[in-house]
């Protein structure tokens, strides 16, 4: 019996009737993934990217029916999707965020040493990069142990 996939709806916040709200429109693009049974949400990401770890099927916490619900692993992600994982967009914003920061001591003629206020901002913004970064280090090591003891071979 072939599972049903799960329901993924997306929303844009980004004003549509200006030219430049194009811009916004991925930026701002809530996306919610349901059970195809119930239709209980099961996922809330903020931006439009579905690359998901996993084994490719779950069961649903509200109507107990289990569905697809478009997770892969790893080796067998595509090289774009993975680029996706690691940098969603909100680690983008980020370190966009980060950058302008480095931009605006580097024009004030600041250097991280000279004031503690600027070690604190580098300390600010490097903490939860990396954080984040252990954490997808994590998830991508369980998700290669999951596929390895699948016994499955690499589809390219």
């Amino acid at each position: 019996m072939d599972l049903p996939l799960a329901i993924k709806e997306q929303e844009t916040i980004g004003p549509s009737l200006l030219i430049e709200g194009s811009f916004f429109t991925g930026i701002l693009c809530p996306t919610v993934y349901r059970c195809p049974n119930c239709r209980s949400v099961y996922k809330f990401i903020l931006g439009p990217g579905d690359v998901f770890l996993g084994e490719g099927h779950r069961t649903c916490s509200k109507c107990q029916k289990e569905f697809r619900d478009r997770s892969k692993e790893w080796p067998v992600i595509s090289s774009i999707d993975r680029i996706f994982f690691l940098f969603p967009m909100v680690v983008d914003g980020w370190i966009l965020l980060a950058l302008i920061a480095c931009a605006v001591f580097f024009y004030a003629d600041w250097n991280v040493s000279s004031t503690p206020v600027l070690m604190l901002a580098a300390i600010f913004f490097a903490i939860p990069l990396m954080a984040w970064f252990i954490f997808r280090g994590y998830q991508i090591a369980r998700s290669i142990r999951r596929f390895s003891l699948q016994g499955k071979t690499k589809a390219a």
